[in-house]
């Protein structure tokens, strides 16, 4: 069961320690073809309830940690928009392939490419919370994702628009819900607990484990959803289409280590 995916004991000590926070997931039914020119070899679409999928999750990290090491302060709290795949390896292993992780905190970005292998691009990334309406929104410009460092600087330096007044191509993403009730069906548990992330680095396919307790989640009613970032990763026009799944997840306590080389 899904349930019990969380509970694995990790083979490895962690490398990072979150608690996660304001979690909202938004899951769309897809084309397993589409889905799988953009995953890492050793991997594919997984297919839960009949379908591929493809998320959108947004989320506050706080609290980081890299054993044994304290909470950082630069790392210690950072908001995250990702577009996710479901995946499954030649293992069996259930995980999702992110297709970008969206973030404003620059050294998370530098030891997420440098260690991890996780795509993570420079974006201003916020969040808010109001009772149970929890709302996330990311910005950046494509040609400024490449560097983090010179893509602060750029920001601040350089116009939105461009010849004659035009505005400039800024891939965003926005999602407001309000949280409902606890819910445990099957498909909402296994849209949301995964075993690991599914990456490519330096020319392999490389799975990280992941861990937390059972989460509780929750339906949610969307009030907001709109934006161009998938259209940054080769799937436009996701956020135009009425998610099939929109679950809010209670804060947890995630740990992440590695797993192993698929190939």
């Amino acid at each position: 069961m899904s349930e019990a995916r969380a509970a694995v004991p990790l083979r490895h000590r962690p490398v990072t320690v979150h608690a996660w926070e304001d979690v909202v997931f938004a899951h769309w039914r897809h084309d397993p073809d589409v889905l799988a020119r953009t995953l890492p070899r050793g991997t594919r679409p997984d297919v839960v309830d009949g379908s591929a999928w493809v998320g959108l999750s947004a989320y506050v990290f706080r609290e980081t940690r890299v054993p044994p090491f304290p909470p950082s302060g630069r790392l210690g709290s950072m908001t995250e928009v990702t577009v996710e795949v479901l995946t499954v390896d030649d293992h069996g292993r259930r995980g999702v392939a992110y297709r970008t992780i969206d973030t404003a905190n620059v050294p998370a970005i530098v030891a997420a490419h440098a260690l991890l292998g996780v795509p993570y691009t420079f974006a201003h990334a916020r969040s808010r919370r109001r009772g149970d309406t929890i709302a996330h929104r990311s910005v950046r410009r494509p040609n400024r994702a490449l560097h983090p460092f010179r893509a602060a600087r750029a920001l601040r330096l350089t116009p939105t628009t461009g010849p004659g007044g035009t505005a400039r191509p800024r891939h965003a993403a926005s999602v407001r819900v309000v949280a409902g009730p606890v819910v445990s069906d099957p498909l909402a548990v296994e849209l949301t607990t995964r075993a690991g992330i599914h990456a490519r680095h330096l020319a392999q396919t490389v799975f990280w484990q992941r861990q937390h307790p059972p989460l509780t989640i929750r339906s949610a009613r969307v009030e907001q959803l709109e934006g161009d970032l998938p259209a940054a990763i080769g799937l436009p026009g996701l956020l135009d289409r009425t998610p099939d799944s929109v679950l809010v997840v209670d804060a947890t306590t995630v740990r992440y280590a590695w797993g192993d080389v698929l190939r």
